[in-house]
């Protein structure tokens, strides 16, 4: 018997599902670690594939490399590879929570570090990854903003790009990376200096 298209049932197995999530969480997290040991130039697909322990095709189904690097950057900061802004590290959060919001996503700064070192470089090389790169900035920008916003938190009058350039800059990887790497700060010291910072940015006219 012929059945209608329109009345055909997928087929969803949750057993498939699962196991399908779970081989997509390897690829990505042997993605990154190559990534974050060989650099983005350095790392192949089949290097993945060999190293994750599957077929290259399987690697190439999960996605292509830039996608792979974006992922893996995005499962180091918030431990999901399918993370789009701030929601998977902190949820929703007021100025009351400032110092616990502070600590979780520096905890993802410090996770991410690696990876996020391959990220800025393969941006610097590849068109790809660069455009994301951008995109990015431009959506935590407004993420942040949007935050302030809905905290009441924004200037009045005032400009409240500005301020999220600013609070970005304190709570970014390359701020960490200063701090912690170069200058040698300890991690527990970093949280401290950023709630305080971002404290203070608040309190400024912004105009």
């Amino acid at each position: 018997m012929t059945i209608p298209e329109g009345s055909r049932r997928r087929y969803e197995s949750p057993v498939r599902e699962a196991r399908a999530r779970r081989t997509r969480a390897h690829v990505v997290a042997t993605a990154g670690k190559l990534f974050a040991s060989r650099g983005y130039a350095g790392t192949s697909m089949r290097q993945i594939a060999a190293a994750a322990g599957v077929s290259l095709e399987t690697v190439t189904q999960t996605g292509r490399k830039p996608e792979l690097l974006i992922a893996a950057f995005r499962d180091g900061f918030a431990g999901d590879p399918d993370a789009v802004n701030l929601d998977a590290v902190v949820g929703s959060a007021g100025l009351a929570d400032l110092p616990a919001v502070v600590a979780r996503v520096a905890a993802g700064l410090r996770g991410s570090l690696p990876i996020w070192r391959a990220f800025t470089t393969a941006a610097a090389a590849d068109p790809a990854v660069a455009a994301v790169r951008a995109a990015q900035a431009v959506a935590r920008r407004a993420e942040i903003a949007g935050r302030l916003s809905a905290a009441g938190l924004a200037p009045e009058g005032g400009e409240i790009g500005r301020l999220a350039d600013a609070v970005g800059l304190v709570m970014s990887h390359e701020a960490y990376d200063h701090l912690t790497q170069v200058c040698g700060w300890p991690h527990e010291d970093y949280v401290t200096w950023a709630t305080a910072a971002i404290r203070a940015q608040l309190t400024l006219g912004w105009a």
